[in-house]
């Protein structure tokens, strides 16, 4: 019998979050795996406590993208302490990923995208240096696991357009091996991809609900670093 576990996931932004909340947690739920999720804490700002009768600090949290690995690694630190009884991982687009994060030099070096993310999440696991910690950088930004199942994009901006982009769709994803080796140029990344077809298109709006209509199985079919991220989460319900 599986064991009941919980498992916190940073993310990089409200897109991801929303894909964590309405997808993987669901998806996860079936195998006794209970999630939740939330952004980056970018910054802190301590408030005038004006409420005499309930004394205390009042802290406003501001949340959201991925400014340093300094930020990151306090705000991870902070929620393993805070919740000791469960695991946390991340979801970070390596597109756009500060340099500051380890071993990211060197892991730009390589030709290979899977051995560049592999790099930092290493680097990244040994820094934390926390059992419960799961590193995961996303090749090479959310949007490449949309290309799983290309006509779903299309089923679902399609309305949004005046004509059909499915014959572009297939173009572009008969350029690439899989859905993770879309690039991460600053044109040609997933994201910039889809907006140039479709203006419509909008991340925290249809990011998830295309994703949904795919199904996590097809991606993990297609995305092999994702696929190695979820067999890693479900395993953690044997080992507890």
């Amino acid at each position: 019998m599986l064991n009941c576990i919980r498992l916190n996931f940073i993310v990089e932004g409200t897109t991801e979050e929303i894909f964590v909340r309405d997808v993987l947690r669901e998806f996860f739920a079936e195998k006794n795996i209970f999630v939740s999720a939330r952004r980056v804490e970018t910054s802190r700002k301590q408030l005038r406590n004006v409420n005499y009768y309930r004394p205390g600090k009042q802290v406003r949290v501001y949340r959201g993208g991925v400014p340093s690995f300094e930020k990151v690694a306090r705000d991870i630190n902070r929620w393993l302490n805070a919740d000791p009884g469960a695991y946390l991982t991340t979801m970070f687009d390596l597109y756009a990923l500060p340099n500051d994060f380890p071993r990211f030099n060197k892991a730009m070096n390589r030709t290979d995208p899977y051995e560049k993310v592999k790099a930092i999440e290493e680097g990244f696991r040994k820094e934390i240096n926390n059992s419960r910690f799961i590193p995961y950088i996303q090749l090479h930004e959310f949007e490449g696991l949309l290309f799983s199942n290309i006509e779903v994009i299309n089923d679902v901006m399609g309305p949004y357009q005046d004509r059909s982009q499915l014959d572009k769709l297939r173009e572009i994803r008969s350029q690439f091996a899989t859905p993770e080796d879309i690039n991460d140029g600053v044109e040609t990344a997933p994201s910039k991809r889809l907006l140039n077809l479709y203006s419509s298109y909008n991340k925290e709006l249809f990011g998830s609900l295309i994703a949904k209509q795919i199904g996590i199985d097809i991606m993990r079919n297609e995305c092999k670093h994702f696929n190695d991220w979820v067999v890693n989460l479900i395993g953690l319900t044997l080992y507890k």
